[in-house]
């Protein structure tokens, strides 16, 4: 089917290359733990407080700014979460899944169902731009803007477009990215969920107004925006510069090596060529998980500093050269076989 023509293509995840796995360690790593996800949640949100209370006594003083930045960047870390919580796999019990997961989209501005549905549509569709649908995920388009990179670090396009959703869906209103994600049988959910989200967002500004005091929008609302620096820098490095429009994600999805702090605040999200080719996989066996298929995939980037070398490197070049991207160096797959490949997906010549 041609995408220029507009005609939806049927993609699964059937369609995607996996990495070949033993079925006994595949049900080993896709076992969910509620001890383990407990543990992590306890120990996030116990640096949350910790943080917070930090930013609290140093109001008056000289160390306000720094404190507060802390604060915010631990609080935005929450987005790491919530991603594994939109894939119901963090927890076994499923009311723990629920009820966490409210609790961290009140932090990341967010609505179940609809970041639900639209983040399932970025893993049917990952780095795929010459379908219909397409990825709606992609974080740098080419060729990038510069303006939208740098406000992203402050979630201006993220906020709007979240916030306006919940705002509109609590009157009823479906947004158009709705309508092209979720089933009209989760609309009501989503419009409940959204109503709920929008009172606490009030009830924040209320709180505030009522106390004469900016603090409660400032440790609630704001985090999120101030602090999202390091989860940015850190979830801009997952597709950014490598191929597109390949069913097989060790050609556009990266790998890194981070030390202990970093993986456990990104919840092991470093690992996102595993995690994209078996979604299923709980956060805390994606190490396991790599151990088993590294042979199959490409060099793991080591560190942050050296995925973003490479990014830097890739938006400069595209701004002469818009088609311009990464080829990753996957075990047994050349450049030219890889496009042999790809002529025969559903992204043929007469698709691009």
């Amino acid at each position: 089917m041609s995408a220029q023509q507009g005609s939806p293509q049927v993609i699964t995840m059937d369609d995607w290359y996996r990495c070949p796995l033993e079925r006994r360690v595949l049900k080993e790593v896709t076992r969910r733990n509620d001890r383990v996800a407990l543990m992590y949640f306890g120990g996030f949100m116990a640096l949350v407080f910790a943080t917070g209370a930090l930013a609290w006594f140093s109001l008056g003083t000289l160390w306000c700014m720094p404190a507060f930045l802390l604060y915010g960047t631990i609080y935005a870390f929450a987005e790491a979460m919530e991603h594994e919580l939109r894939h119901r796999t963090p927890f076994r019990s499923e009311w723990l899944n629920e009820t966490v997961h409210w609790v961290i989209c009140f932090m990341t501005w967010r609505e179940q169902v609809y970041s639900r549905w639209s983040h399932a549509q970025h893993h049917t569709y990952t780095h795929l731009t010459a379908t219909v649908p397409a990825d709606a995920e992609i974080a740098v388009k080419r060729p990038p803007s510069y303006l939208k990179l740098a406000t992203d670090f402050l979630r201006i396009s993220h906020g709007i477009h979240h916030l306006g959703n919940i705002v509109l869906h609590s009157l009823g209103i479906v947004t158009r990215s709705a309508k092209a994600v979720v089933p009209v049988v989760d609309y009501r959910a989503m419009r409940r969920n959204s109503r709920v989200i929008l009172a606490l967002y009030v009830g924040v500004g209320v709180w505030a107004f009522v106390a004469h005091s900016w603090l409660p929008v400032v440790f609630l609302l704001l985090p999120r925006a101030y602090g999202a620096w390091l989860h940015e820098l850190l979830a801009i490095t997952q597709h950014t510069g490598l191929r597109e429009n390949e069913l097989d994600h060790r050609f556009s999805t990266r790998t890194l090596h981070l030390n202990p702090v970093l993986q456990f605040l990104y919840w092991n999200m470093n690992y996102h060529v595993e995690h994209h080719m078996f979604p299923n996989v709980p956060f805390h066996a994606l190490p396991k998980l790599r151990k088993a298929i590294e042979a199959d995939l490409p060099p793991a980037y080591d560190g942050l500093f050296d995925a973003w070398a490479e990014i830097l490197h890739i938006l400069r070049t595209q701004r002469h050269d818009p088609d311009y991207m990464i080829t990753p160096q996957v075990p047994g797959k050349t450049a030219a076989v890889m496009h042999e490949d790809a002529a025969s997906n559903a992204f043929a010549a007469d698709t691009l």
